[in-house]
């Protein structure tokens, strides 16, 4: 009986989730649009590393923008429902991913990738001379100013 119940559980998750997609498509790829293509890959590249495991650290290290942008992303795609977590102390995850939604995945950089940063000067890279506790007063203090700490 449990089995049976489980496997109904797994095909109803199936067909949400083929339902869901078709529904999340044009927003996600509304969300993911830029007329710059620099920042469109940024936000693709954001997007597919919002996985859980990658933090707004590891993603500011690999595009040319801060963790308070990234931040703000999040936000926005939160309210959208293309992002979700757990808890609040829970990391985003994408709900759906690039390749599920039929969005282009681009080549994703290395983490400290300098090649677009001649004279060394990313948002990503100045954090890390710092101690952790001195890179997460200034995080704070940062985000409270620019309202985005939650």
């Amino acid at each position: 009986m449990a089995e049976d119940r489980n496997e109904i559980l797994r095909d109803i998750r199936k067909w949400v989730k083929i339902i869901g997609i078709q529904q999340v498509k044009p927003v996600l790829a509304e969300a993911l649009s830029s007329d710059d293509d620099e920042k469109e890959k940024d936000l693709r590249i954001t997007y597919h590393l919002t996985d859980g495991e990658h933090t707004t650290r590891d993603i500011a290290e690999r595009i040319s923008y801060s963790v308070y942008w990234i931040s703000s992303r999040y936000d926005e795609w939160s309210n959208m429902g293309v992002i979700g977590r757990d808890g609040s102390n829970s990391p985003y995850e994408h709900v759906i991913s690039l390749e599920e939604a039929g969005i282009e995945v681009p080549e994703i950089p290395k983490p400290d990738d300098d090649s677009d940063d001649s004279d060394g000067s990313s948002d990503g890279n100045e954090t890390e001379e710092m101690t952790e506790s001195e890179s997460t007063e200034e995080d704070t203090a940062e985000a409270a100013e620019l309202g985005d700490y939650e």
